[in-house]
């Protein structure tokens, strides 16, 4: 009798345990993960600070772009979860949001960070940790040899110094040319462009000049530069500098075309005033209404009119073309680094930036840039 019951509760141990192998290794022992819930995309980006003019369009498309995905219904059926993170454009602290997003949230693509300082402090970390970083807005071309896992969309501020330079010698063909740059990595290779298109054009370069990040008086340099009499200025800086830059030209009667990269777009207009506004120019990637032959170009910028009230600029299609290729590696190499990264390789996107296509250091070489001025409404009007 004693036996009996033994084997019954053998018997019930056995198929206990079974029932515990069969919850645990599934038949068939597939390893298939189910799709996530929500899909996690991280972002870096400045909503204060200096660099908030330039955080908060990129983070008003990355957010519209986000809600159409969702209303359309995601990613394989997953909604988007964006993460953002404030790096007020300091470089210590994208480095622990990187890290955040990375190591806390486990999340394998940030879009970001910003700005190019940012982006070179974060990029060692991306290339160790292995996740996709895809940078906005950096243009610095040291960038280009951070990592296999470091991506931007706005490309190497060595394209737009080129295209700047050249089509400085072909609009306005002059005889001899000034450059002041900000003493930043982003004004050195703008300077050494400068230098090198005037020597190959033939243009006598008659003073070079320089400042600091922050610098408000350039009476100095403006009266050297004017005292050098060129026909034009090349000038690589940031809106705010640039302002004061364009107000102590006037005031010293320094009356000559600037030209510039995207940096000067900023809402400067009611500092520098008419005058000011007519002497500026700047290279920015082809975006506007103009470019009618871009119909997700067009519709993006009508619909970001529409929601937010006011017009979409090219770093508000930056913000939102960067969901777009996150959501399309998602979808073309999986939730996972190593996919997305090769998916991005991959990749030739027309968004609402243009066409983005990226060679083998992560650089975007698909876009094409054009002349602006600035209207009265801080509105970029392009220079036929």
């Amino acid at each position: 009798m004693k036996r009996f019951i033994n084997l019954i509760s053998d018997s019930k141990l056995l198929t206990f345990g079974l029932l515990i192998f069969l919850l645990l290794f599934p038949f068939g022992c597939s390893e298939k993960k189910a799709e996530p819930k929500e899909v996690r995309i991280g972002a870096i980006i400045p909503l204060t600070g200096n660099f908030a003019t330039y955080g908060e369009p990129v983070r008003d498309g990355m957010l519209f772009a986000v809600e159409e995905i969702n209303n359309a219904g995601g990613i394989k059926g997953s909604k988007i979860k964006l993460i953002i993170e404030d790096d007020a454009g300091d470089a210590k602290t994208s480095v622990n949001a990187f890290m955040k997003l990375g190591n806390i949230d486990k999340i394998p693509v940030v879009l970001g960070p910003l700005s190019s300082g940012c982006s070179m402090a974060t990029a060692p970390i991306a290339e160790k940790n292995k996740v996709v970083q895809i940078s906005t807005l950096a243009g610095i071309p040291g960038l280009s040899d951070a990592g296999d896992y470091v991506f931007r969309i706005y490309p190497s501020s060595e394209l737009g110094a080129r295209f700047v330079a050249e089509e400085a010698v072909r609009r306005f063909k002059p005889q001899k040319v000034a450059i002041l740059y900000a003493n930043n990595p982003f004004g050195q290779t703008s300077r050494r462009i400068y230098e090198k298109t005037a020597k190959e054009s033939g243009i006598e370069v008659v003073t070079v000049e320089s400042f600091s990040d922050g610098d408000q008086d350039f009476r100095t340099q403006i009266i050297k530069i004017k005292n050098a009499d060129p026909d034009l200025l090349l000038c690589s800086t940031y809106w705010v500098e640039g302002a004061r830059i364009l107000v102590q030209m006037v005031e010293l009667g320094l009356n000559i075309p600037v030209l510039g990269e995207d940096g000067w777009r900023g809402p400067i207009a009611e500092i520098i005033g008419e005058k000011g506004l007519k002497l500026l120019y700047f290279a920015d990637i082809s975006f506007g209404s103009d470019f009618k032959d871009n119909e997700m170009m067009q519709r993006f910028i009508r619909n970001f009119e529409i929601k937010y009230g006011k017009k979409a600029t090219t770093y508000a299609a930056t913000g939102y073309d960067a969901v777009y290729i996150a959501k399309r590696a998602i979808e073309n190499g999986g939730y996972d680094p190593e996919g997305i990264k090769k998916a991005l390789y991959k990749m030739e996107y027309v968004g609402a930036l243009g066409r983005i296509k990226y060679d083998n250091n992560g650089d975007n070489i698909g876009v094409e840039f054009a002349i602006f001025q600035l209207n009265s409404n801080n509105e970029a009007v392009l220079l036929k």
